[in-house]
């Protein structure tokens, strides 16, 4: 069984310095008031640098609804870009990609359609290679879900999905709304 994570990823796909700084320690500091990640770091996210906070009990239960924290990797994790990221299920591809603009279903053409939109200058425009028009990139209907944003909060090793709830107590308290991307490595 390899790892996997869940990842909120803002709809925003730039985000400057201070304030992904400004995000990560309100969302580390909200859930550490709530109860649900302990207040130490730790080596509970892929990596084992040390810079996680494992689940509480309490955390699992309102988090995903498990009690499941046998896992080494089990915590929540923050990641930053300089540059532009992406968030996206290693694993498992893309099912499909639909352009937003001709609802052309692109497929796996959509990995070209990354690649360009990540070495151009224009933080959001996608060109469709079936319509030749350009879109925001957030746009997109890709399944599995992708993200594109400087920040993204990392729930590792959860044994269940993230509840509805849950993630839109998270989008209200971050005050914008965010992509749920599932990762399996």
């Amino acid at each position: 069984m390899g790892d996997y994570a869940t990842y909120l990823v803002p709809e925003r796909c730039r985000v400057d310095a201070p304030e992904r700084e400004k995000m990560a320690q309100r969302m580390v500091g909200w859930l550490q008031e709530k109860g649900w990640i302990e207040r130490e770091k730790s080596d509970c996210v892929l990596g084992g640098d040390g810079n996680g906070w494992r689940f509480t009990p309490e955390g699992m239960r309102h988090i995903a609804d498990t009690e499941d924290v046998g896992r080494l990797t089990c915590g929540f994790g923050v990641e930053r870009y300089e540059e532009k990221g992406v968030f996206c299920n290693y694993e498992g591809g893309v099912e499909s990609a639909c352009c937003p603009i001709c609802e052309e279903d692109i497929g796996e053409g959509f990995f070209e359609v990354v690649a360009a939109w990540n070495t151009d200058e224009d933080w959001t425009r996608a060109v469709c290679p079936a319509c030749g028009e350009a879109s925001a990139i957030t746009d997109w209907q890709v399944e599995p879900a992708w993200g594109f944003s400087q920040i993204g909060f990392a729930f590792w090793g959860l044994n269940a999905e993230l509840t509805e709830d849950f993630v839109d107590e998270f989008a209200a308290e971050l005050g914008e709304p965010v992509r749920v991307v599932e990762v399996a490595l």
